[in-house]
Protein backbone atom coordinates (compact mmCIF):
# COMPACT_ATOMS: atom_id res chain seq x y z
CA UNK A 1 0.00 0.00 0.00
CA UNK A 2 1.35 3.42 -0.81
CA UNK A 3 0.88 6.22 1.79
CA UNK A 4 1.01 9.73 -0.03
CA UNK A 5 2.35 11.76 3.39
CA UNK A 6 2.20 15.84 3.21
CA UNK A 7 5.47 17.46 2.74
CA UNK A 8 6.41 19.24 6.26
CA UNK A 9 3.11 17.85 8.04
CA UNK A 10 3.71 17.52 11.98
CA UNK A 11 7.64 16.77 11.36
CA UNK A 12 9.26 18.28 14.77
CA UNK A 13 11.89 20.76 13.88
CA UNK A 14 14.52 18.85 15.85
CA UNK A 15 14.37 16.21 13.78
CA UNK A 16 13.54 17.37 10.32
CA UNK A 17 17.09 16.91 8.48
CA UNK A 18 16.76 13.43 9.99
CA UNK A 19 13.59 12.75 8.19
CA UNK A 20 14.84 14.21 4.56
CA UNK A 21 17.61 11.75 5.00
CA UNK A 22 15.69 8.90 5.33
CA UNK A 23 13.52 10.53 2.19
CA UNK A 24 15.08 9.30 -1.20
CA UNK A 25 14.44 11.73 -4.44
CA UNK A 26 12.46 9.43 -5.87
CA UNK A 27 10.40 9.21 -3.30
CA UNK A 28 8.63 12.71 -3.58
CA UNK A 29 5.99 13.79 -6.01
CA UNK A 30 5.80 17.37 -7.34
CA UNK A 31 3.48 19.28 -10.51
CA UNK A 32 5.70 20.34 -13.21
CA UNK A 33 3.91 22.34 -16.34
CA UNK A 34 4.06 21.57 -20.05
CA UNK A 35 6.00 23.57 -22.04
CA UNK A 36 6.31 26.38 -19.10
CA UNK A 37 7.58 29.57 -21.10
CA UNK A 38 4.50 30.30 -23.71
CA UNK A 39 2.50 32.87 -23.88
CA UNK A 40 -1.14 32.74 -25.40
CA UNK A 41 -1.58 33.40 -28.51
CA UNK A 42 -2.83 36.08 -30.35
CA UNK A 43 -6.58 35.25 -30.93
CA UNK A 44 -6.41 36.82 -34.94
CA UNK A 45 -3.75 34.13 -35.16
CA UNK A 46 -5.94 31.00 -33.75
CA UNK A 47 -9.10 32.30 -35.74
CA UNK A 48 -6.86 32.62 -39.07
CA UNK A 49 -5.62 28.98 -38.20
CA UNK A 50 -8.59 27.57 -37.69
CA UNK A 51 -9.62 28.31 -41.16
CA UNK A 52 -6.69 25.98 -42.66
CA UNK A 53 -5.79 23.86 -39.99
CA UNK A 54 -6.53 21.13 -42.40
CA UNK A 55 -2.77 21.78 -43.77
CA UNK A 56 -1.30 22.01 -40.48
CA UNK A 57 -1.52 18.46 -39.35
CA UNK A 58 -3.49 16.55 -36.73
CA UNK A 59 -1.40 17.78 -33.62
CA UNK A 60 -1.68 21.56 -34.73
CA UNK A 61 -5.13 22.22 -34.22
CA UNK A 62 -5.53 25.26 -32.72
CA UNK A 63 -7.96 24.95 -30.37
CA UNK A 64 -4.78 23.03 -28.33
CA UNK A 65 -2.56 25.65 -28.38
CA UNK A 66 -5.15 27.75 -27.06
CA UNK A 67 -3.02 28.17 -23.71
CA UNK A 68 -0.49 30.20 -22.12
CA UNK A 69 1.27 30.54 -18.21
CA UNK A 70 2.33 33.19 -16.18
CA UNK A 71 6.22 34.20 -15.08
CA UNK A 72 8.34 31.19 -14.34
CA UNK A 73 8.82 33.15 -10.92
CA UNK A 74 5.08 33.12 -10.28
CA UNK A 75 4.87 29.24 -11.18
CA UNK A 76 7.45 28.81 -8.61
CA UNK A 77 6.31 31.28 -5.79
CA UNK A 78 2.66 31.02 -6.58
CA UNK A 79 1.89 27.97 -7.59
CA UNK A 80 4.18 25.68 -6.26
CA UNK A 81 5.34 24.41 -9.28
CA UNK A 82 8.84 22.40 -9.26
CA UNK A 83 9.23 21.08 -12.98
CA UNK A 84 9.38 23.23 -16.09
CA UNK A 85 9.49 21.78 -19.40
CA UNK A 86 11.34 24.67 -22.25
CA UNK A 87 10.96 23.79 -26.01
CA UNK A 88 14.65 24.93 -27.31
CA UNK A 89 15.32 25.73 -31.12
CA UNK A 90 19.26 26.79 -31.84
CA UNK A 91 19.41 30.03 -33.64
CA UNK A 92 23.62 30.64 -33.83
CA UNK A 93 23.00 33.83 -35.93
CA UNK A 94 19.67 35.70 -34.54
CA UNK A 95 18.26 35.53 -37.98
CA UNK A 96 15.83 32.60 -38.06
CA UNK A 97 12.64 34.02 -36.35
CA UNK A 98 12.92 37.63 -36.86
CA UNK A 99 9.69 37.04 -39.08
CA UNK A 100 6.61 35.38 -37.95
CA UNK A 101 5.28 34.69 -41.68
CA UNK A 102 1.59 33.43 -40.76
CA UNK A 103 0.97 37.10 -39.91
CA UNK A 104 1.05 37.47 -43.58
CA UNK A 105 -2.37 36.34 -44.09
CA UNK A 106 -3.40 38.08 -40.90
CA UNK A 107 -5.01 41.38 -41.41
CA UNK A 108 -3.48 43.94 -38.60
CA UNK A 109 -0.59 41.58 -37.35
CA UNK A 110 3.26 42.13 -38.46
CA UNK A 111 5.58 39.94 -39.51
CA UNK A 112 8.36 41.57 -37.78
CA UNK A 113 9.01 40.98 -34.22
CA UNK A 114 9.58 44.05 -32.25
CA UNK A 115 11.79 42.67 -29.49
CA UNK A 116 15.17 43.36 -30.10
CA UNK A 117 16.55 40.01 -28.04
CA UNK A 118 14.85 38.54 -31.35
CA UNK A 119 18.01 39.35 -33.28
CA UNK A 120 20.49 38.06 -30.34
CA UNK A 121 22.13 34.35 -31.00
CA UNK A 122 21.43 31.87 -29.12
CA UNK A 123 18.59 29.26 -27.85
CA UNK A 124 15.07 30.37 -28.41
CA UNK A 125 11.70 29.07 -26.69
CA UNK A 126 9.37 28.89 -29.37
CA UNK A 127 6.25 26.19 -29.48
CA UNK A 128 5.91 26.17 -33.26
CA UNK A 129 7.85 28.93 -35.30
CA UNK A 130 5.63 31.34 -37.66
CA UNK A 131 3.01 30.00 -35.76
CA UNK A 132 2.59 29.19 -31.71
CA UNK A 133 5.21 31.85 -31.39
CA UNK A 134 3.87 33.92 -28.15
CA UNK A 135 6.74 33.37 -25.32
CA UNK A 136 7.27 34.93 -21.93
CA UNK A 137 10.97 34.68 -22.62
CA UNK A 138 12.45 34.78 -25.97
CA UNK A 139 15.97 33.43 -24.73
CA UNK A 140 16.56 30.47 -23.01
CA UNK A 141 19.04 32.30 -20.99
CA UNK A 142 16.56 34.69 -19.70
CA UNK A 143 14.39 32.14 -18.01
CA UNK A 144 17.29 29.66 -16.87
CA UNK A 145 18.48 33.29 -15.04
CA UNK A 146 14.76 33.73 -13.56
CA UNK A 147 14.39 30.31 -11.98
CA UNK A 148 18.54 30.60 -10.83
CA UNK A 149 17.36 34.25 -9.13
CA UNK A 150 14.27 32.19 -7.50
CA UNK A 151 16.81 29.36 -6.41
CA UNK A 152 19.26 32.03 -4.81
CA UNK A 153 16.40 33.42 -3.03
CA UNK A 154 15.20 30.00 -2.00
CA UNK A 155 18.26 28.31 -1.30
CA UNK A 156 16.33 25.32 0.40
CA UNK A 157 14.01 24.47 -2.14
CA UNK A 158 13.06 21.22 -3.19
CA UNK A 159 14.76 20.39 -6.67
CA UNK A 160 13.25 22.11 -9.73
CA UNK A 161 13.27 19.51 -12.34
CA UNK A 162 13.92 21.39 -16.02
CA UNK A 163 12.35 19.77 -19.19
CA UNK A 164 14.64 20.91 -22.09
CA UNK A 165 13.08 19.79 -25.33
CA UNK A 166 15.43 19.94 -28.14
CA UNK A 167 13.69 20.67 -31.53
CA UNK A 168 14.30 21.55 -35.18
CA UNK A 169 10.56 21.15 -35.68
CA UNK A 170 9.39 23.55 -38.62
CA UNK A 171 5.67 23.60 -40.23
CA UNK A 172 7.45 23.63 -43.67
CA UNK A 173 7.81 20.59 -43.06
CA UNK A 174 4.22 19.59 -43.15
CA UNK A 175 3.82 21.08 -46.79
CA UNK A 176 5.52 22.09 -49.71
CA UNK A 177 2.82 24.66 -49.85
CA UNK A 178 4.30 26.00 -46.69
CA UNK A 179 7.68 25.73 -47.61
CA UNK A 180 7.11 27.83 -50.87
CA UNK A 181 5.59 30.77 -48.64
CA UNK A 182 8.78 31.17 -46.66
CA UNK A 183 8.24 29.51 -43.40
CA UNK A 184 11.07 29.07 -41.14
CA UNK A 185 14.01 26.77 -41.67
CA UNK A 186 15.59 25.21 -38.46
CA UNK A 187 18.61 24.21 -37.33
CA UNK A 188 19.16 20.28 -36.29
CA UNK A 189 21.16 19.68 -33.21
CA UNK A 190 24.20 17.75 -33.35
CA UNK A 191 26.90 16.89 -30.91
CA UNK A 192 28.54 20.28 -31.47
CA UNK A 193 24.76 22.30 -31.28
CA UNK A 194 24.49 20.22 -28.02
CA UNK A 195 28.19 21.49 -26.78
CA UNK A 196 26.64 25.18 -27.43
CA UNK A 197 23.50 24.38 -25.32
CA UNK A 198 25.60 22.68 -22.44
CA UNK A 199 28.30 25.91 -22.19
CA UNK A 200 24.73 28.17 -22.16
CA UNK A 201 23.44 26.23 -19.43
CA UNK A 202 26.69 25.75 -17.71
CA UNK A 203 27.00 29.89 -17.69
CA UNK A 204 24.21 30.14 -15.43
CA UNK A 205 24.50 26.92 -13.47
CA UNK A 206 28.32 26.44 -13.47
CA UNK A 207 29.55 23.34 -12.12
CA UNK A 208 31.76 24.97 -9.33
CA UNK A 209 28.90 26.40 -7.92
CA UNK A 210 27.04 22.70 -7.46
CA UNK A 211 23.55 23.97 -7.75
CA UNK A 212 22.90 21.23 -10.60
CA UNK A 213 22.63 17.75 -9.75
CA UNK A 214 24.02 15.99 -12.96
CA UNK A 215 24.86 12.35 -14.11
CA UNK A 216 28.50 12.32 -12.81
CA UNK A 217 27.60 13.71 -9.42
CA UNK A 218 24.71 10.76 -9.16
CA UNK A 219 26.89 8.50 -10.43
CA UNK A 220 29.52 8.93 -7.72
CA UNK A 221 32.16 6.08 -7.72
CA UNK A 222 30.04 3.75 -9.58
CA UNK A 223 30.69 2.89 -13.42
CA UNK A 224 27.43 3.56 -14.58
CA UNK A 225 24.40 5.24 -13.47
CA UNK A 226 22.42 2.38 -13.99
CA UNK A 227 24.81 0.70 -11.33
CA UNK A 228 24.00 3.46 -9.08
CA UNK A 229 20.80 3.55 -8.88
CA UNK A 230 20.44 -0.55 -8.73
CA UNK A 231 23.01 -0.73 -5.85
CA UNK A 232 22.20 2.36 -4.14
CA UNK A 233 19.34 3.90 -5.31
CA UNK A 234 18.71 7.55 -5.33
CA UNK A 235 20.17 10.39 -2.71
CA UNK A 236 18.48 11.51 0.06
CA UNK A 237 16.25 14.58 -0.54
CA UNK A 238 17.95 16.19 1.89
CA UNK A 239 21.22 16.32 -0.21
CA UNK A 240 19.25 18.13 -2.86
CA UNK A 241 17.26 20.76 -1.40
CA UNK A 242 18.13 23.79 -3.46
CA UNK A 243 19.23 21.79 -6.30
CA UNK A 244 18.41 22.16 -10.21
CA UNK A 245 18.11 18.75 -12.20
CA UNK A 246 18.39 19.27 -16.12
CA UNK A 247 16.75 16.35 -18.30
CA UNK A 248 17.17 16.48 -22.36
CA UNK A 249 14.42 14.55 -24.45
CA UNK A 250 14.14 15.84 -28.38
CA UNK A 251 16.25 15.96 -31.36
CA UNK A 252 18.88 13.85 -32.16
CA UNK A 253 19.52 13.10 -28.25
CA UNK A 254 21.36 9.80 -28.79
CA UNK A 255 24.37 11.85 -29.37
CA UNK A 256 24.09 13.17 -25.96
CA UNK A 257 23.40 10.45 -24.02
CA UNK A 258 26.60 8.48 -26.14
CA UNK A 259 28.93 11.51 -24.67
CA UNK A 260 26.96 10.56 -21.16
CA UNK A 261 27.91 6.80 -21.64
CA UNK A 262 31.24 7.56 -22.59
CA UNK A 263 31.64 8.98 -18.85
CA UNK A 264 31.70 12.65 -19.92
CA UNK A 265 30.50 15.05 -17.23
CA UNK A 266 27.63 16.90 -18.80
CA UNK A 267 24.87 18.73 -17.07
CA UNK A 268 21.44 17.45 -18.69
CA UNK A 269 20.20 13.96 -18.18
CA UNK A 270 18.46 12.29 -20.84
CA UNK A 271 15.21 10.09 -20.96
CA UNK A 272 15.62 6.91 -21.98
CA UNK A 273 14.99 3.17 -21.15
CA UNK A 274 15.72 1.15 -18.43
CA UNK A 275 18.15 -0.77 -20.73
CA UNK A 276 20.29 2.17 -21.31
CA UNK A 277 23.25 2.53 -18.85
CA UNK A 278 23.05 6.40 -18.73
CA UNK A 279 19.02 6.35 -17.74
CA UNK A 280 17.44 7.82 -14.66
CA UNK A 281 14.85 9.54 -16.06
CA UNK A 282 12.14 7.57 -17.77
CA UNK A 283 9.26 9.76 -20.42
CA UNK A 284 5.72 7.66 -19.73
CA UNK A 285 3.81 10.58 -20.95
CA UNK A 286 0.33 8.18 -21.62
CA UNK A 287 -0.45 6.31 -17.91
CA UNK A 288 -3.44 5.30 -18.78
CA UNK A 289 -3.35 1.51 -18.91
CA UNK A 290 0.14 1.29 -17.96
CA UNK A 291 0.08 2.05 -14.06
CA UNK A 292 1.20 -1.14 -12.67
CA UNK A 293 4.20 -1.02 -15.06
CA UNK A 294 4.79 2.44 -13.99
CA UNK A 295 4.29 2.09 -10.56
CA UNK A 296 6.87 -0.23 -10.62
CA UNK A 297 9.75 1.10 -12.69
CA UNK A 298 8.93 4.37 -9.61
CA UNK A 299 11.01 2.09 -7.19
CA UNK A 300 14.24 2.37 -9.39
CA UNK A 301 13.39 5.47 -12.10
CA UNK A 302 11.33 9.30 -11.76
CA UNK A 303 8.92 8.99 -14.40
CA UNK A 304 7.43 12.06 -16.04
CA UNK A 305 4.03 11.84 -17.19
CA UNK A 306 1.37 14.17 -18.30
CA UNK A 307 -2.09 14.75 -16.21
CA UNK A 308 -3.71 16.63 -19.46
CA UNK A 309 -3.09 17.63 -23.02
CA UNK A 310 -3.95 20.21 -25.80
CA UNK A 311 -7.12 21.88 -23.50
CA UNK A 312 -9.00 18.66 -23.96
CA UNK A 313 -9.12 17.68 -20.63
CA UNK A 314 -9.60 21.14 -19.32
CA UNK A 315 -12.61 22.25 -21.75
CA UNK A 316 -14.04 18.60 -20.36
CA UNK A 317 -13.30 18.77 -17.10
CA UNK A 318 -11.83 15.46 -17.22
CA UNK A 319 -9.71 14.32 -14.28
CA UNK A 320 -9.28 10.44 -15.26
CA UNK A 321 -6.20 11.29 -16.79
CA UNK A 322 -4.65 12.88 -13.79
CA UNK A 323 -6.14 9.98 -11.12
CA UNK A 324 -3.81 7.32 -13.73
CA UNK A 325 -1.10 9.60 -12.97
CA UNK A 326 -1.91 9.55 -9.16
CA UNK A 327 -1.95 5.61 -9.64
CA UNK A 328 0.85 5.25 -12.27
CA UNK A 329 3.21 6.48 -8.80
CA UNK A 330 5.06 9.16 -11.45
CA UNK A 331 7.00 11.48 -9.57
CA UNK A 332 6.94 14.42 -11.88
CA UNK A 333 3.52 15.29 -13.09
CA UNK A 334 3.22 17.51 -15.84
CA UNK A 335 0.39 19.88 -16.86
CA UNK A 336 -0.89 23.21 -18.72
CA UNK A 337 -3.75 23.87 -15.68
CA UNK A 338 -2.01 24.43 -12.02
CA UNK A 339 -4.56 27.29 -12.24
CA UNK A 340 -7.77 27.20 -13.79
CA UNK A 341 -8.73 28.70 -17.13
CA UNK A 342 -11.64 30.56 -16.32
CA UNK A 343 -12.80 30.36 -20.33
CA UNK A 344 -13.17 26.36 -20.04
CA UNK A 345 -14.34 26.64 -16.13
CA UNK A 346 -12.71 25.19 -12.99
CA UNK A 347 -9.72 22.11 -14.05
CA UNK A 348 -6.89 22.24 -11.92
CA UNK A 349 -4.53 19.84 -11.07
CA UNK A 350 -3.75 19.72 -7.69
CA UNK A 351 -2.63 17.02 -4.77
CA UNK A 352 -5.58 15.69 -2.92
CA UNK A 353 -5.63 17.90 0.28
CA UNK A 354 -3.24 20.43 -1.00
CA UNK A 355 -2.93 23.26 -3.02
CA UNK A 356 0.47 22.23 -4.73
CA UNK A 357 2.37 24.25 -2.76
CA UNK A 358 4.17 21.93 -1.00
CA UNK A 359 5.15 18.72 -3.08
CA UNK A 360 3.81 15.37 -2.01
CA UNK A 361 6.00 12.38 -0.72
CA UNK A 362 5.70 8.66 -1.65
CA UNK A 363 6.46 6.39 0.90
CA UNK A 364 6.24 2.42 0.58
CA UNK A 365 4.91 0.81 3.78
Amino acid sequence: MTKVILFFLFVPFFSFSQFLDNIQLNEIRIIASHNSYKDYPHQKVLRFLDKIKNKLGEENDPKQMDYGHVSLKDQLSNYGVRGFELDVYHDPKGKLFRKRKINAFIFGLKQRVRNPKIKIPGFKLIHIPDVDYETNYILLKDALIEIKEWSDKNPNHIPVFINIETSSYTLRKESFFLKLLGFSKTIPFDSKVYEELDREILDVFPLSTQKILTPAILRDTCKTVKQRLSNHGWPSLNSCLGKIIFVLEGDNCGVYREELEKGKNKPMFVYGSPNDKSTAFLLRNHSMGHEEEMSELSKIYILRTRSDAGTLEARENNYNRFESCLKSQAQIISTGYYKSDVRFGDFCIKFPNNNNLSPYILKNE
